[in-house]
């Protein structure tokens, strides 16, 4: 009896399904968006920093910017990495393991993290609408704090969806080794 290996890279194997085709598509999207802000980020920055340097004023609120522009950034990379499997895994222990048993680990840890994801999404939109009560705004540019933190919930909820696609591929994964013994 042979162990069975994933067939295909990580992207064919997220692939199988029109859920996943999508999903995929979608995470995609957002961490090429998150790429574009941090390249935005860093021309505001450089303008910033070589107006000040030439006797200029500084961009006015560039750090506050820099601030909600990097959270927003990094949390629209999170649902890509999930779905690549590139993140929150390892693998020395389990290496040697036969397949079948890795795919539980791996659906397991999908799974967890999904419901840490569901966690923060349930408890940053209770944050966001506290902060649109309280009337909370940035000091320099006077942005609505509410606002960059709602701009992280997209992100975090389709990190949740890939991290319950990516459980469902590890479980179909493990059942069709399982099935191949």
């Amino acid at each position: 009896m042979h162990d069975v290996e994933l067939v295909g890279t990580q992207q064919q194997v997220v692939e199988r399904d029109l859920a996943g085709h999508w999903l995929l598509t979608l995470a995609k999207a957002f961490a090429l968006f998150g790429g574009a802000m941090f390249i935005a980020l860093v021309v505001m920055s450089v303008v910033s920093i070589v107006s000040r340097k030439l006797g200029f004023a500084p961009i006015t609120g560039d750090l506050e910017l820099m601030q909600v522009g990097t959270a927003i950034g990094a949390a629209a990379f999170l649902p890509y990495c999930t779905m690549m499997g590139d993140h929150l895994k390892v693998e020395f222990f389990t290496e040697a393991a036969r397949p079948v048993f890795r795919h539980s680990l791996d659906c397991i840890g999908s799974l967890l993290i999904a419901l840490v994801f569901a966690v923060i999404v349930w408890r940053t939109a209770l944050q966001v609408l506290d902060t649109r009560e309280a009337n909370e705004v940035t000091t320099l540019l006077a942005i609505p704090l509410w606002i960059p933190k709602a701009g992280l919930l997209p992100s975090l909820l389709l990190t949740v969806l890939c991290s319950v696609q990516l459980a469902w591929n590890h479980h179909v994964e493990r059942r069709n080794a399982t099935v191949a013994k």
